[in-house]
């Protein structure tokens, strides 16, 4: 058992703790650990993958990772808004839309028609994505219900334009959830420019 590891990146701090490694040379090397990533700058973060631009911080907890020839099997995932965080919060279409595409939302259609295609960006309160893995299966979830008690909140907008991001996926396989984050920074967000 390793103790723990802790570096920077993306203007924020890296911690892992409590890896174990085993049979790192067989035939099927196994891993499990905790890491947590906290107040990575988003800007820094969106400016690497094609993916959106969003502005302000966010924390990842990824703890009970369990790896099998080097692939998550099992974890428990949270991407989150620190609370107290003052940083500036604003978040593109583009990230929006892929957003949306991962929780199985329909984000495109209302931005790409109507008065919400004039806007580049909107503000949020905060961001929320959790997935617990299992059997190859995420169970998804945000920063709480929506409102009308169908889905979960990805991004709850703040002021005007308002636009919240709801998932509706509720169980997702890991395998197609993984291909669909490829996909997201490889072709361009259909109907917005």
């Amino acid at each position: 058992v390793l103790g723990e590891i802790r570096a920077s990146a993306f203007g924020g701090e890296l911690r892992l703790r409590d890896l174990v490694v085993e049979e790192p040379l067989g035939l099927v090397p196994r891993a499990r650990m905790d890491l947590a990533l906290h107040r990575l700058d988003l800007a820094q973060l969106t400016s690497v993958f094609d993916f959106g631009r969003i502005q302000g911080r966010l924390n990842l907890e990824l703890d009970e990772l369990r790896l099998q020839q080097w692939r998550p099997v099992a974890f428990t995932a949270r991407l989150y808004t620190p609370p107290g965080d003052d940083a500036p919060r604003r978040i593109s279409q583009r990230a929006v839309n892929n957003i949306s595409r991962v929780g199985g939302g329909g984000a495109v259609a209302a931005l790409s028609s109507g008065v919400m295609r004039y806007f580049d960006s909107f503000g949020y309160r905060r961001i929320g994505w959790s997935c617990t893995l299992r059997r190859g299966v995420c169970q998804m979830g945000g920063v709480g219900p929506a409102r009308d008690g169908r889905g979960y909140v990805l991004v709850e907008g703040q002021g005007l334009p308002r636009i919240d991001v709801i998932g509706h996926a509720q169980q997702v396989s890991w395998d197609s959830l993984l291909t669909q984050l490829r996909n997201l920074s490889a072709k361009p967000a259909p109907g917005v420019q």
